[in-house]
């Protein structure tokens, strides 16, 4: 019989955890209560995630409800934006190109649990998406993800495995639906 031992923590350093913990207040106080429009607020949190070592681009945009964990972990390009209410666990690596726009109540997970495993260990793998994608209204992209430049992720997807670029998916599990072709 297997004894099944499931301890919910993870072997990242006290350093890191106590930084998460810091950043945490930070994003839930200063960066949380700052109006969503003025260019000047977006710039503001833009800094403060780039204060925590986010490498973020000062024309990206993050929605003041975004939740970001580990936020070191995070890279957003040129015109990328955050919508309300995303999470971005970032535990591992999550790159966005240029000019993707992550949608209202995104889940971005780069950590999951090993179900094999009696003890659950924590299993963590970056997540990439693109330039110019479009990550649709609660949609749920999963640990190990690259999703190619050009592509759109439809409302309410759970993305398990790779897109290809130019692609439209959607559903659960997200499958491919069509080309995209973008139109002058």
């Amino acid at each position: 019989m297997v004894t099944f031992n499931p301890i919910q923590t993870n072997a990242m350093p006290v350093k890191y955890k106590l930084k998460n913990m810091a950043w945490k207040f930070v994003n839930r106080t200063l960066f949380r209560f700052t109006p969503p429009v003025l260019t000047i607020f977006r710039k503001y949190r833009v800094l403060l995630v780039r204060s925590f070592g986010g490498k973020i681009d000062w024309n990206a945009s993050l929605h003041p409800t975004a939740v970001i964990d580990y936020p070191w972990n995070l890279r957003m390009g040129r015109k990328s934006s955050l919508g309300e209410k995303c999470w971005v666990y970032a535990m591992a690596n999550i790159s966005i190109g240029e000019l993707s726009c992550i949608g209202k109540g995104v889940y971005l997970l780069t950590g999951s649990h090993d179900i094999c495993r009696s003890t659950f260990d924590l299993i963590t793998r970056p997540i990439t998406i693109g330039n110019g994608c479009w990550v649709a209204t609660a949609s749920t992209v999963l640990p190990g993800v690259h999703i190619g430049d050009y592509s759109v992720i439809a409302a309410g997807s759970v993305v398990s495995k790779n897109v290809d670029g130019n692609s439209v998916v959607g559903g659960n599990p997200a499958k491919f639906i069509k080309q995209r072709i973008i139109k002058e």
